[in-house]
């Protein structure tokens, strides 16, 4: 593209079948520098102005015919040297007429404008318009012209062409510019949807190690609280909660009752079946016993073949209709749970005490349940035997000696071999 010093195109085409018209274009906007160096002087001797002179120094190139002007602004988008400004005279025999000459230049350079030389005998600019379209870059210019006009009209065109290309110029780099931030975004937008999914599955893993290490710890807690054979609560976990239930039952006066539990004869039972029948035999009246409790109340396995359960808020007559129903559960159903020895009876003794009867601590009331247990295996076993308080004197009513009683009824005939 031809550009001056100042970085303006100035690049002119004037198509028009008369020569004199070309060398008429050329004066105006072609001064020669003798002519202009003659011109400054008689201004600066005579006070007089300088005839008509352009300013810029326009590149002007002449075509007599549509078709020679076609073929220079192609070389001229070829070369990358477009012209700014086309003067298009309206009639020029035999070829294209104005008309179709501008309708063939702006197929081949759009930004192209065009200055319209008509007469008033040309064609109206309404059946211009018709055929040519409502145009920016489109202006008529009336013959005869007058000079001033016309180096305006180049001038003001010449600069109008620079403009609108800077501006197509500061948007493409701003295009550009938005591309390549847009480019930027997307891939720093990939990149946080990656992380974020990166972050996702470390979170997904994070909750599944969460999940397994909870279960994992129930399950130690579930070990370390509870015996592996019975899957009761272990001495030291049963204890503790017996702790917990007896403090509550102090702090809001309510009753809570023990039952101490051991297996009749189980010595008899390992020395004739063995030690794994006698483990079977456990687990059978550590099943049977946790099928018959409620959900408040809770079994540990206290020794060998003992057993401790709790009841809390549980008065004595309650506790003790219980401890027998568990009793003649395991009679009836723990032999059937062994299936190593065929017919063998399985049976308990068990010890019922309150806190109604004093006890200041839970081994205080597990001692006072394990001699109503003592007391049951002394009465012939497979029975419940329950503390039942004797007041000692009648103006002693906070002092009594404690005594047993037994729940189970007595059987006429003798019980079973076991």
């Amino acid at each position: 593209m031809t550009l001056d010093t100042n970085n303006q195109n100035l690049r002119i085409l004037v198509i028009d079948d008369n020569q004199a018209i070309h060398e008429d274009f050329r004066k105006i906007l072609q001064a020669k520098d003798g002519e202009e160096s003659f011109d400054q002087a008689r201004a600066a001797l005579f006070g007089d102005s300088s005839p008509l002179r352009a300013l810029e120094r326009f590149e002007l190139d002449c075509a007599d015919q549509g078709q020679a002007a076609l073929t220079l602004v192609q070389l001229a988008r070829n070369e990358g040297r477009p012209y700014a400004v086309a003067f298009v005279d309206m009639r020029m025999p035999p070829g294209w007429d104005g008309l179709e000459t501008i309708e063939h230049l702006w197929k081949e350079d759009a930004g192209l404008q065009v200055v319209i030389c008509t007469a008033y005998s040309d064609q109206p600019w309404s059946e211009i318009k018709e055929r040519v379209g409502q145009n920016d870059k489109l202006l008529i210019l009336q013959k005869p012209f007058n000079g001033i006009e016309v180096l305006q009209l180049a001038t003001a065109l010449c600069r109008k062409w620079d403009l609108a290309h800077e501006v197509a110029g500061q948007l493409d780099k701003l295009s550009r510019q938005v591309d390549e931030r847009t480019t930027e975004l997307q891939c720093a937008n990939e990149q946080l949807t990656q992380t974020n999914m990166a972050l996702v599955r470390t979170v997904a893993d994070l909750e599944a190690a969460q999940a397994k290490i909870l279960r994992q710890n129930i399950e130690l807690e579930r070990l370390a609280s509870r015996d592996p054979l019975t899957g009761c609560f272990n001495r030291r976990a049963f204890y503790a909660q017996f702790e917990k239930i007896f403090t509550e039952s102090r702090e809001y006066d309510t009753e809570l009752c023990c039952l101490m539990v051991d297996i009749d004869h189980f010595k008899r039972i390992n020395d004739q079946f063995g030690h794994a029948v006698g483990d079977q035999a456990i687990q059978a009246v550590a099943s049977g016993l946790s099928a018959g409790l409620r959900l408040t109340d809770a079994v540990g396995r206290y020794g060998g073949e003992e057993f401790c359960l709790m009841f809390p808020r549980t008065s004595l007559t309650e506790a003790s209709n219980l401890a027998e129903r568990l009793r003649v559960r395991v009679e009836t159903e723990a032999g059937d749970r062994v299936r190593a020895a065929s017919r063998l009876v399985i049976t308990v003794s068990c010890g019922v005490s309150s806190t109604a009867f004093g006890a200041r601590t839970p081994l205080e009331l597990i001692d006072q349940a394990d001699k109503a247990l003592y007391a049951a295996k002394e009465g012939g076993r497979n029975c419940v035997m329950v503390l039942d308080p004797i007041i000692a004197g009648v103006n002693a009513s906070d002092q009594f000696e404690p005594q047993v009683r037994r729940i189970t009824p007595r059987v006429s005939r003798p019980p079973a071999s076991r």
